[in-house]
């Protein structure tokens, strides 16, 4: 029993050692969420990956809908199969010379093979589609969830700790009321929002062309302006998108000069805009995700060997978004744990420079203090005043 708990927890180790090698070539990685069906997420994710594969992006598009998987529909590429490499690895499959795609839907006997899975089944597929495909190096992974906040979503999340989130509604109060729990969701396992797309935003008349106000307008981006969240853009209701959905054809390629096209032309370069200024956000201090090793909620560790117990922040722009408070595996690596909280910063007690340098040398910044009774709370609400003031 114990060896077969040991090949078990190596190959564990394998997998993720994979999947990290492979997410270290992807630049950035999208999650598009909704938190109820219905909404268009998929046809936003599919017209999203091929508006950036039009804009010279190399893009991946991952389609983890296990249960109802349609982006090979949405792309007329039901008949296209997964590759095999020269070096034996395997390929996802090529829509166009930027896009490249996985769905189950070309692994399964037929087209209308029933997923019947539980979550363990799940978490592995998701895992070796990221990990066992050779992606290659690409600007954009973009990553179509189910709906909900089930075992696909918290998969990607855990597994691809620095994606960003794009969450799709339509203006509806009925489906507004689920993204209020999408949004909960990514705050609870620390994934920051790239925005809110407002999708069946008004209606495009295909005899005048002329947009009518047919579902309401302007509910997602109400509750992006409540919760402080990126609005990134609308997509108006186009009989065309149905169409062109049916026919594998992304409208954003088919119907370049309509309205509907336009509209997601105009979101695939706020989501380009966006992504390069949340890194820069990292980059300058205006966003950090700081930890700080604890003994108890109100003082800090200040021995590294006792580091076990954290207290984890997202700070924006000056302001405590976020507070949690974790406790690191008793057998995981120090700075793995780090990685996977998606850390900019840590607050620590007088440390050696030796160790002060080890986590500045692994991307993570380094705040000092020189007292351990003081609470980290006011310990940070001191540093961001200071911050502050000086502008």
């Amino acid at each position: 029993m114990q060896k077969l708990k040991e090949k078990k927890s190596f190959l564990l180790d394998q997998r993720e050692k994979k999947v990290k090698e492979q997410l270290s070539r992807i630049r950035h990685k999208l999650l598009v969420l909704s938190g109820k069906g219905g909404v268009g997420k998929s046809t936003v994710s599919v017209n999203i990956a091929v508006g950036l594969s039009l804009q010279d992006f190399m893009v991946g598009l991952l389609d983890v809908d296990l249960h109802g998987p349609s982006v090979p529909k949405m792309l007329g590429a039901r008949d296209l199969k997964l590759t095999r490499k020269a070096d034996g690895k395997v390929g996802p499959i090529k829509y166009s010379p930027n896009l490249k795609f996985v769905s189950i839907e070309p692994l399964l006997p037929s087209e209308d093979s029933a997923v019947i899975w539980r979550g363990p089944l799940k978490i592995s597929a998701i895992q070796q589609f990221i990990g066992d495909i050779d992606w290659g190096e690409l600007d954009y992974l973009v990553i179509d969830a189910p709906p909900g906040t089930g075992d696909e979503p918290l998969t990607v999340a855990q597994s691809i700790p620095d994606a960003y989130a794009i969450i799709v509604t339509t203006p509806q109060e009925v489906a507004l009321i689920d993204v209020k729990k999408s949004i909960r969701f990514c705050q609870k396992v620390k994934m920051r929002i790239l925005g809110i797309v407002e999708n069946m935003s008004g209606f495009i008349c295909p005899h005048c062309g002329k947009p009518i106000d047919l579902f309401k307008k302007g509910g997602g981006q109400k509750l992006a302006e409540e919760y402080g969240i990126r609005f990134l853009g609308r997509i108006p209701v186009d009989p065309r998108i149905v169409d062109s959905g049916d026919a594998g054809k992304p409208v954003i390629a088919a119907y370049p000069e309509s309205p509907t096209a336009k509209a997601f032309e105009e979101l695939v370069r706020t989501i380009v805009s966006a992504t390069e200024e949340m890194k820069r956000d990292v980059e300058e201090g205006r966003y950090m995700r700081l930890v700080v090793p604890i003994k108890t909620p109100r003082e800090i560790e200040p021995d590294p060997e006792k580091f076990d117990l954290f207290a984890v922040y997202d700070i924006e722009n000056g302001k405590i978004l976020v507070k949690d408070v974790v406790k690191k595996p008793e057998k995981q690596d120090l700075l793995d744990f780090l990685r996977e909280q998606v850390a900019t910063h840590i607050l620590l007690f007088d440390p050696p420079k030796e160790l002060a340098d080890f986590f500045t040398q692994n991307g993570i910044r380094v705040l000092i203090t020189d007292t351990t009774q003081t609470p980290p709370d006011d310990l940070l609400k001191e540093y961001l005043e200071e911050k502050r003031k000086q502008g």
